[in-house]
């Protein structure tokens, strides 16, 4: 019936043609795509059940016709010689045995065969109809401009011009091409539906590498912004403040007389830290210069300047050394859990008995204190290159900034200069300095850091670095180069194979 009506069509188009002239060719085109176009979907409406009664159809035929096929080919081989049988076997690559499991082992590789044969000639004809179903869906005034663009020209219906267009796209290689596409897509549907540690093993397998160091270092990074590594450090809190107990009504006047023996107390420890401290600093003083840069070499420090600063250099070492001591002893003579539970609080790895805790709280402080000291440094570093910048600028170029700034003008330069400084402090703009100059110092260092390393990095802080997209895209680019690789290597043997022929 569609035949009928599509001869109808151009019958009427060339009648039409011959009366009205070449003027009037488009519109008759026009008139002819749109006369079709309902009648054939039509068509598809009413052929979609006879097409799925077909195809139940088709599969039973096709079943009985695999099952005669088979019958027939037994048949065949149980006629033959058992050496006739052998080389049919040794020809495809199978495993002897008896005749009858010879047989039956050639009879179910056959059957593998023929249902490839047939798998792939299905997807030849879905590449086909995918191809057929992509020109239909396109709109005629596109189709046209598709066919002028491939040389197609005249006046012409829309089903002559697919015909003309699937001819072209087959001559062009086009089954192949969408063979390889169709292929190319399911296994990319396979590797999407991996996840990240299955994709991750079949990358190591194959030696494709599935870290892209820019995202590591970027999530190392934001894994470092989010655990404070870039802020601004504290200072460690040694010991709880003590929290002044409210004394009860009846009992104010106790409370004031044992406040006032603890205020004695620490007046009196104050004066006994003072005395030891003049007689340890007259102690130094008596110390002549070369016993003093002894002293100081002793403790790794270098013996520069004058005698005083040699003297005051080696009193804060001992009040340090002295801190020390009482800090461990104080912690020495915690109970185990506090001591662990005080591990804990400062996150400090630790694992063993009292005196490794011990040293493991002792170097944390340490620690923190030599950051506090590097982070000091960094922002008189700051401050210095700050103040260069503001004396530079005009006494009422700094009036003005300092009013924006809500901070009292002052009278002279310098004054300005401080409070603006000062402010600069307070307001975190130094802190803000150091974040930039730290954040992309370490930025720097990841980058320069290889593939191994940072992969370490990132399994120590937890840090997820694969990213799904790049490894399906890298490993399909992988086995296309293979494919590719196996197919140059396999073309000089089909030349010689040519050649002896």
């Amino acid at each position: 019936m569609a035949l009928k009506r599509k001869a109808v069509a151009k019958a009427s188009a060339k009648l039409f043609k011959r009366s009205k002239g070449k003027a009037s060719e488009k519109k008759i085109e026009e008139e002819v795509t749109e006369q079709e176009e309902p009648q054939e979907e039509q068509e598809t409406q009413q052929e979609e059940p006879e097409r799925q009664e077909d195809e139940i159809g088709e599969k039973e035929k096709l079943k009985q016709q695999e099952e005669q096929a088979a019958a027939a080919r037994k048949k065949e081989l149980k006629g033959m010689g058992a050496a006739a049988i052998k080389e049919l076997l040794a020809s495809n690559g199978l495993e002897m045995g008896n005749k009858a499991d010879m047989i039956e082992k050639l009879l179910a590789h056959e059957a593998k065969v023929r249902a490839l044969q047939r798998e792939h000639e299905a997807k030849m004809r879905l590449v086909v109809v995918r191809k057929k179903e992509e020109l239909e869906a396109m709109p005629a005034s596109d189709l046209k401009d598709l066919c002028s663009a491939k040389g197609i020209t005249g006046v012409l219906t829309k089903a002559v011009r697919i015909e003309k267009l699937l001819q072209l796209w087959q001559q062009d290689d086009g089954v192949n091409k969408g063979l390889a596409q169709m292929a190319l897509e399911k296994r990319q549907a396979e590797l999407a539906a991996k996840d990240k540690a299955a994709l991750l093993k079949l990358c190591d397998k194959v030696g494709v590498e599935a870290f892209v160091k820019e995202v590591m270092v970027e999530r190392l990074l934001r894994h470092e912004l989010e655990a404070g590594v870039f802020a601004r450090p504290a200072a460690e809190r040694q010991n709880e403040e003590e929290v002044p107990v409210v004394a009860k009504k009846g009992d104010l006047v106790a409370a004031l007389l044992a406040s006032e023996a603890n205020r004695k107390k620490e007046m009196e420890l104050k004066e006994q830290q003072e005395e030891v401290a003049a007689n340890k600093r007259k102690e130094l003083k008596s110390m002549s210069v070369e016993e003093l840069k002894k002293a100081l070499s002793k403790r790794k420090l270098d013996p520069i300047g004058k005698k005083d600063d040699m003297v005051e250099a080696l009193f804060q070492l001992g009040i340090q050394e002295e801190q020390l001591a009482s800090r461990e002893a104080e912690l020495k003579a915690m109970g185990k859990e506090e001591l662990k539970r005080l591990v804990r609080s400062k996150a400090i790895e630790a694992t063993g008995g009292l005196e490794v805790m011990v040293q493991a709280v002792l170097i944390h402080e340490a620690k923190a204190r030599d950051e506090l000291k590097a982070y000091a440094a960094r922002v008189e570093a700051v401050l210095a290159k700050k103040r260069e910048e503001l004396e530079a600028r005009t006494a009422a170029e700094l009036k003005d900034m300092c009013v924006n700034k809500g901070l009292k003008a002052g009278v002279g330069k310098e004054d300005r200069v401080e409070r603006l400084l000062e402010e600069a402090k307070k307001d975190g703009e130094v802190d803000k300095v150091l974040f930039d100059l730290s954040h992309s110092s370490r930025r720097e260092e990841l980058l320069a850091m290889d593939h191994v390393l940072l992969r370490k990095l990132c399994n120590k802080a937890g840090v997820d670095a694969l990213v799904k997209e790049v490894m399906v895209e890298r490993l399909l680019s992988h086995e296309a180069e293979q494919e590719l690789a196996a197919a140059d290597s396999m073309e000089p043997l089909a030349k010689k194979a040519r050649c002896r022929k």
